[in-house]
């Protein structure tokens, strides 16, 4: 395994680690994004454990996972109205600061989403698509979500 891609399965372990306890508490439309990014955590494990070959290939879900990635995306900008951050978001105040990079990178993610669906519809390597949807969640958690502590 590459250094790259066993530093983006660190990240994304770390960045599961507490997610329970934020959602315990959360609430309407910080509930409600928290549940779309849960969701897309766990279209991208379907799609990560597959490229791991830890469960076998399988097209037809893969690529499911994918368009579904790409449908959340779309509704990234309209669930972080001014106004909904704070405890138990992990959403930084840069989000609002810099809503207009936020939503670009909200749409960067759903044309890489439907890249991925493409690549696997066709039969080829949809690996190289994969590794642009990782690379674009994190893109947006670095800069627009609060780090987790250990």
């Amino acid at each position: 395994m590459s250094i790259k891609r066993s530093a983006v399965l660190l990240t994304a372990t770390l960045l599961l680690c507490g997610a329970a306890t934020a959602h315990e508490e959360a609430t309407g439309i910080v509930k409600e994004r928290m549940d779309l990014m849960k969701r897309q955590r766990d279209d991208m494990k379907i799609i990560g454990d597959m490229a791991k070959e830890k469960t076998p290939y399988d097209a037809a879900k893969a690529g499911a996972a994918a368009r579904d990635i790409g449908e959340t995306s779309k509704k990234i900008p309209e669930l972080f109205p001014e106004g909904s951050g704070g405890h138990p978001s992990e959403a930084l105040p840069a989000v609002w600061e810099d809503f207009d990079r936020f939503s670009k990178l909200a749409g960067d993610l759903e044309t890489k989403a439907q890249a991925l669906d493409q690549a696997i519809a066709a039969g080829g390597d949809w690996k190289p698509q994969f590794q642009a949807v990782t690379d674009g969640c994190k893109a947006c958690h670095q800069d627009f979500r609060a780090k987790k502590k250990n």
